[in-house]
């Protein structure tokens, strides 16, 4: 630091008056102009990894302070950080080495300045001897308020338990009206800040995701795999998350192929297995039977597939269990408690933030 030199004659105690104050100055002229733009969201949860993303106007390095909640001393973990399709620095740290089923606490920093003065958390995945947690499951959402959306409402109605959840599925249709990357932070990341922060979500394509996904759905997430289509397990559930496009599915037959081919390698020991894609198979909806969803319904069956969920029609639906050849399952019919199905269960729900023209 450099002080400028004055030949006034002042006094011994208005010199040092005088010096400070130009120390208090230049700490506060070097204070980083680096703006977070985007909460920390988490992605990829599995095993031991976690990913952590935000946005900031600029910076080249990113990093986060990590620690058990019931831990004293913080551990720094080095990320890095790339420009983006809309001009933003994403900045990404990947977690490794967790302990399963702990809470964490972290801060986000870039270029080593702390973005954000809160602490958040995290509960680390959990693993195949943990039986039981909660996830919630929703699609259609990032309708824009404007136009009578309300992602709004649905990002505080789950900040409001938001400690409950493990993880979440968004099940397509996530930003309308295309799916543009310029839309995500205004139509959808804006109204979860009580959500992303704290609970990793997975997502698939919907029909207005498939905006050149390339160049928007795929820059705003990092999935497994492909980010397509792909499977990942959480306790003793094996997740299958699947891309339907406009109902036809992207690449289908070589997707079909993948999802048996998956399906083939889960361990037996797996409680539950769970599909999730945007479009729906039968429905009693205002919106029609894909066949390309049903034409999968076989190899739910063959291959012991529990439960599918979808969203694209903008309510809530759940059919009756069905058999692979999409007949209904007559003794467990009307059912509220399910066991020992040889089928699947189908469940809609698409009321995620779009409710108009449901017919």
């Amino acid at each position: 630091m450099k002080l400028i030199k004055t030949s006034l004659k002042i006094s011994q105690a208005y010199a040092w008056s005088a010096l400070i104050t130009l120390l208090i100055l230049s700490s506060c002229s070097g204070k980083s102009d680096v703006e977070l733009r985007r909460y920390p969201y988490l992605q990829s949860a599995m095993g031991d990894t976690l990913t952590v993303l935000w946005r900031t106007n600029k910076g080249a390095a990113s990093s986060i302070s990590l620690r058990p909640s019931d831990g004293e001393q913080w551990k720094t973990i080095q990320g890095e950080t790339r420009t983006t399709n809309t001009g933003l620095i994403e900045n990404e740290v990947i977690l490794k080495g967790l302990l399963p089923n702990t809470k964490y606490e972290y801060k986000i920093h870039t270029d080593g300045d702390l973005l954000s003065s809160e602490i958040y958390s995290f509960n680390s995945p959990k693993i195949s001897s943990d039986n039981s947690f909660t996830f919630f499951a929703v699609g259609d959402i990032g309708e824009p308020v404007e136009d009578q959306g309300q992602p709004d409402i649905l990002g505080n109605a789950l900040a409001k338990s938001v400690g409950k959840y493990d993880l979440g599925i968004l099940l397509g249709d996530i930003v309308y009206p295309e799916g543009e990357s310029e839309m995500y932070d205004e139509n959808l990341f804006q109204h979860f800040t009580g959500v992303f922060p704290y609970v990793p979500v997975y997502t698939v394509l919907g029909n207005h995701d498939w905006h050149e996904p390339a160049d928007n759905y795929m820059q705003e997430w990092k999935l497994p795999n492909n980010e397509h289509y792909y499977s990942f397990d959480y306790g003793q559930v094996h997740f299958i998350g699947l891309d339907s496009k406009n109902g036809e599915f992207h690449q289908f037959e070589e997707q079909k192929k993948w999802l048996e081919n998956d399906l083939s390698k889960v361990p037996q020991s797996t409680q539950w297995i769970v599909v999730f894609l945007h479009h729906n198979g039968k429905s009693c909806t205002y919106k029609d039977d894909y066949p390309n969803v049903v034409e999968l319904y076989p190899i739910f069956e063959a291959y012991g597939v529990d439960l599918v969920l979808n969203g694209h029609a903008h309510t809530y639906e759940r059919l009756n269990p069905m058999k692979g050849n999409g007949e209904i399952l007559q003794e467990f019919s009307g059912k509220s408690e399910l066991k020992n199905l040889p089928g699947f269960l189908s469940i809609t729900i698409g009321s995620g933030g779009k409710l108009r023209g449901v017919g």
